[in-house]
């Protein structure tokens, strides 16, 4: 049996200390999780859900039940979570599917709005990019807003390449060509 590449996360998590030592668990998303996501997605501000999903609109409970009960042969989401009161709360997602272009998969992410700044986008797109190479995805793309200065930084950062979109200069595309997963 191979062992997982580094920062891939085991079903059960990997763990990560945030600065302030709060200790957020980085996971797979699964069906059982749909409690978890609502709670998190109705916990967004409106900026936050608008920048997340480029529109004012809230995503339906259908939705949701697809956002968590996903086809791991085509996607992959994990969520970072901390522990409240014996169970856990939803503080992040960053999610891949994968295009009908052979290796190409599109990502996003959204932290809830606390958590923003504080290094787990950095942490959690890192996981998201390692399991993606692991799972034989060439590149990973994306759109944003291009006045979201959060997502353009944190993109930078881990070396997507940046352009503005020629059909809307209100949005930006994000693409990071991976590579390939060593044997």
């Amino acid at each position: 049996m191979s062992a997982q590449p580094p920062n891939v996360p085991e079903p059960a998590g990997e763990r990560w200390v945030a600065a302030d030592g709060t200790v957020v668990t980085i996971r797979p998303i699964r069906a059982a999780d749909l409690a978890l996501e609502q709670e998190f997605v109705s916990g967004l501000s409106a900026p936050t859900g608008y920048r997340r999903l480029m529109s004012a609109r809230r995503p339906s409970l259908e939705e949701l039940i697809r956002f968590t009960d996903i086809d791991s042969e085509r996607e992959l989401a994990l969520i970072a979570t901390t522990p409240v009161q014996g169970g856990e709360r939803q503080i992040g997602v960053a999610r891949y599917a994968k295009e009908s272009s052979p290796g190409e998969a599109e990502f996003a992410i959204v932290l809830s709005d606390e958590w923003q700044g504080r290094g787990l986008g950095t942490r959690l797109l890192e996981s998201l990019v390692a399991a993606a190479t692991s799972h034989g995805v060439r590149r990973l793309v994306g759109t944003t807003l291009s006045e979201n200065a959060g997502m353009l930084a944190l993109g930078r950062k881990l070396g997507f390449k940046l352009a503005s979109d020629p059909r809307s200069a209100m949005i930006t595309n994000l693409t990071l060509d991976l590579p390939r997963p060593e044997r």
